[in-house]
């Protein structure tokens, strides 16, 4: 059996593609394209952004078509959370499962795909997530903890940033995540999603490469290093930077500022990678690999 799962993110659509051989599941395709539905108007998603998506969408069926793909899955994020229900309805049309995740689930299943993960083994790592929308922060302390925080990296680009070279736009942001972050465990650091990909493949100076950043670790003085270098970057040269995945140039600043004061508050001295995210979790409880 073959699936498919779409990742409808605020920033970002993913599919990834899973088969079932034997007692092992195969990840075989796994492939993103930037849609930036979080970029709002009036409060409303874009209507340019929003047939984008839409063309996305299309672009993804036919490939699960073409891969022969026997079931289908659309996961619904941050930005469906928050937005008008006939968006992600749209979106969702033909899917054979549809699931608009809660700030929860969305915690729960991305932090099983790093603990999950048979290629790492850290013990109680905190797993987090820094979406467009949202970035969300998952452990285990007796009981699973998250907290859904709605300040990613699209929210604080359009809040804070006016012009570029952003330079110091963002100083200031640290008192409103106090609140948020002061209490977090003091654990290994494992980043999932676009930002954390972007930021190592930079440092790499490489395209987006998976098996090469897959579990990579990054000192937090290399990160701060780079994100106060491109705080004095144009957009346009910020675009140009080898790694850079194309157009998350605009929220990239924001995305590291996020990864570094998680790091500062988690008392890290670096945090690891992870190219996985919930959309394995739910391939995997399509495959019937719930744990």
């Amino acid at each position: 059996m073959k699936v498919g799962v779409v990742d409808a993110g605020t920033n970002s659509f993913l599919l990834l593609m899973a088969e079932r051989s034997n007692s092992k599941i195969n990840y075989f395709l796994d492939t993103s394209t930037i849609v930036g539905l979080g970029h709002l108007e009036n409060g409303k998603i874009k209507a340019e952004n929003l047939q984008k998506a839409l063309d996305v969408i299309e672009k993804y069926k036919a490939l699960c078509k073409s891969y022969g793909i026997d079931k289908i899955a659309i996961t619904g994020t941050e930005i469906f959370r928050k937005m008008d229900e006939s968006y992600f309805k749209k979106l969702s049309e033909g899917f054979d499962e549809v699931h608009l995740l809660t700030g929860e689930e969305e915690a729960w299943f991305s932090y099983r795909s790093v603990v999950e993960d048979e290629n790492f083994s850290l013990k109680d790592p905190l797993v987090i997530d820094i979406g467009g929308g949202s970035f969300e922060i998952a452990y285990m302390n007796s009981k699973f903890k998250f907290e859904s925080i709605p300040m990613g990296a699209i929210v604080l680009t359009d809040r804070f940033v006016k012009r570029y070279p952003i330079a110091h736009q963002l100083d200031g942001i640290e008192d409103e995540l106090k609140g948020y972050l002061s209490l977090i465990p003091q654990r290994p650091v494992v980043s999932i999603g676009g930002t954390g990909t972007t930021v190592a493949s930079i440092l790499e100076g490489k395209p987006f490469d998976p098996v090469a950043i897959h579990k990579k670790f990054i000192d937090i003085n290399k990160m701060t290093a780079l994100l106060e270098k491109m705080k004095e970057m144009s957009l346009e040269a910020l675009s140009k930077i080898n790694g850079m995945e194309k157009g998350r140039e605009r929220i990239i600043v924001a995305g590291l500022f996020l990864l570094v004061e998680i790091l500062k508050y988690s008392r890290a001295d670096g945090l690891y990678i992870s190219v996985r995210g919930h959309r394995y979790t739910v391939a995997k409880d399509m495959l019937g690999e719930a744990r």
